[in-house]
């Protein structure tokens, strides 16, 4: 935290930013503010207050000259606004003029406040004036960004570091964090109006993300203090998607510090995930462990469903950091993200045999949760569990129609899915996503007879008017991707998909669509080595997943088996 908090510190500004931040400090140490910063500075004093020194329990009064950056020769005894002349008005002018008389018989702390550092090259002219002008009752101090960012930590972790237009947001995120049905919609308010402008410099840019990542990091802890990491994992992935797009609507992606920037908060992210997984794994292994925590079996059901994306998110994220530190050629580094993630895909399999509604997806939109689950299996060589949990899920669609009359509801609707449950309502066979996705990867498994058990089941005259259906991006679209659900309103659907006898010609015509529909992988987040954010947008906003993510694989295996 106190790194974040430096890098923060780092960016503020002279007047009005840093100025403002060390006088909420004060108020937060119960320092009592004497002056506030104004236009001009008062004698060289910037801010002066009265309190308890918190170094040795003494009462005194703080006279404060506010700088940016570093320490320098030249800012130290280059002119008028150098920091020894602005000491100087302060011993000279301010301290006999302006200072109160009924405060005159305080002792007096003069400190130099920046976000910076002291040079070694200034450290002795510092020491001496020091020795030379400190006296019984007056003393200096130097607040670097060091000393601020452990005064900030202890003090200060709360809504007062940001701007006021920010303060409110974050306030009411933290206030109601611990209701059970918080959706976090101020954090995801908040995020909104840090990314709202964009800018050209290199300094509000960075600026723009460390206080996107200083603000998940306060919500993450507050998570953490509250004994519930769940606000946190959905903070964390608003906030790479928003990142991301504010990154690349701006043209920012090219930068070379834009790219560091960013992986910060996607490591933040990731971070986050294990220490839910650490958290929560060992309930995985036993059974029905989801319902404990659910009211009734439809609920259960519903919860068992988002807890499988959030794992298969974590692992997939492992994933990806394997790609990465094998692409940098740092292959020991790669395996041990690679074991991590097979170690979150057996804890999946674990959970899925331990939980029996994984077999009965409540919404067809569950198929963003099944083809999640199936990359993180495949990936880490769990190919067994992938069949078999397809076998399960195909058989279990065909018996919850033959005993309950209904199958997966195509748009999710929970008030209409508890009277088709109660028998009020009818539930209509119309279409299905999640068939085409099981059944492409049955081709992936290379098992024929897992694809055409699926094909038997879709064959079954009660299903004769199911509409399979697939979804496809498009060009124009790929910005949306990180801002709302966007295949409820943009890409392509073809519909009517056969499953045909022989799972070779599907196979080609899968080969075929790669070539012509699969414009996902020239995206930027894609060519950037983030592809896997695509499947955070999906699960996230609720959008279909992107078809290229598994079909790319039945490619590969064309080409391995020729």
């Amino acid at each position: 935290m106190r790194f974040l908090l430096s890098e923060y510190v780092n960016l503020l500004k002279e007047d009005g930013e840093l100025d403002t931040l060390i006088t909420d400090l004060l108020v937060a140490m119960k320092c009592v503010t004497i002056s506030k910063p104004q236009r001009g500075r008062q004698y060289g004093v910037d801010i002066a207050a009265e309190g308890i020194d918190v170094v040795d329990s003494k009462k005194k009064i703080f006279l404060f000259a506010v700088k940016q950056g570093n320490l320098t020769r030249s800012t130290w005894d280059g002119n008028i606004n150098a920091v020894r002349s602005s000491l100087n008005q302060i011993r000279d002018s301010y301290i006999p003029i302006s200072l109160p008389k009924t405060k005159s018989n305080l002792p007096i702390k003069i400190v130099v406040a920046t976000n910076g550092v002291i040079n070694q090259n200034v450290l002795v002219d510092w020491a001496q004036y020091i020795n030379q002008n400190s006296t019984d009752d007056i003393e200096y101090d130097f607040w670097g960004t060091g000393e601020l960012s452990a005064m900030l930590d202890e003090y200060l972790i709360s809504e007062k570091l940001f701007p006021t237009e920010y303060q409110s947001l974050l306030r009411k995120t933290l206030a109601f964090l611990d209701l059970p049905d918080y959706n976090l919609s101020h954090f995801f308010d908040l995020l909104d109006l840090i990314f709202s402008k964009q800018f050209k410099q290199k300094r509000q840019i960075q600026k723009k993300l460390r206080l996107a990542r200083l603000c998940l990091n306060i919500l993450y802890k507050w998570s953490h203090d509250i004994n519930n990491l769940k606000p946190a994992i959905y903070g964390s992935e608003r906030t790479v998607l928003r990142s991301w797009h504010f990154l690349q609507s701006g043209n920012h992606l090219d930068k070379k510090f834009v790219s560091k920037e960013f992986y910060q908060i996607y490591l933040l992210k990731r971070a986050i995930g294990i220490n839910y997984f650490n958290k929560v794994h060992k309930h995985y292994q036993t059974e029905h462990s989801l319902y404990r925590y659910s009211r009734n079996s439809l609920e259960y059901g519903l919860n068992l469903w988002h807890e499988i994306g959030i794992i298969s998110e974590i692992g997939l994220s492992e994933i990806q950091q394997f790609k990465i530190y094998f692409r940098e050629e740092k292959k020991e580094d790669s395996l041990v993200f690679y074991n991590s993630a097979t170690s979150i895909a057996n804890a999946l399999c674990m959970f899925i045999a331990n939980n029996p509604p994984a077999k009965y997806p409540n919404y067809d939109e569950h198929g963003i949760e099944i083809a999640l689950a199936l990359q993180l299996l495949c990936l880490t060589n769990n190919t067994e569990t992938a069949k078999i949990w397809i076998r399960n899920l195909i058989v279990g669609y065909k018996e919850t129609y033959h005993i309950q009359k209904t199958i997966p509801l195509f748009i999710a609707d929970y008030d209409r899915l508890v009277d088709i449950i109660n028998g009020d309502e009818k539930c209509n066979i119309d279409s299905s996503m999640i068939i085409p996705i099981l059944a492409e990867h049955a081709i992936i498994l290379e098992d024929a007879d897992l694809y055409e058990l699926i094909r038997k089941v879709v064959e079954d005259d009660v299903f004769k008017d199911l509409n399979l259906q697939i979804w496809f991006p498009t060009r124009k679209m790929e910005e949306s991707i990180f801002k709302n659900n966007y295949s409820k309103v943009e890409g392509k659907l073809k519909h009517s998909v056969t499953l045909y006898k022989n799972l070779e010609e599907y196979r080609t015509e899968i080969i075929s669509e790669v070539e012509l529909y699969s414009v996902e992988k020239e995206f930027k987040v894609v060519e950037n080595g983030f592809d896997n954010i695509l499947f955070t947008a999906s699960r996230h906003y609720r959008g279909q997943p992107f078809p290229y993510t598994w079909r790319k694989f039945i490619k590969l295996n064309t080409k391995a088996n020729h």
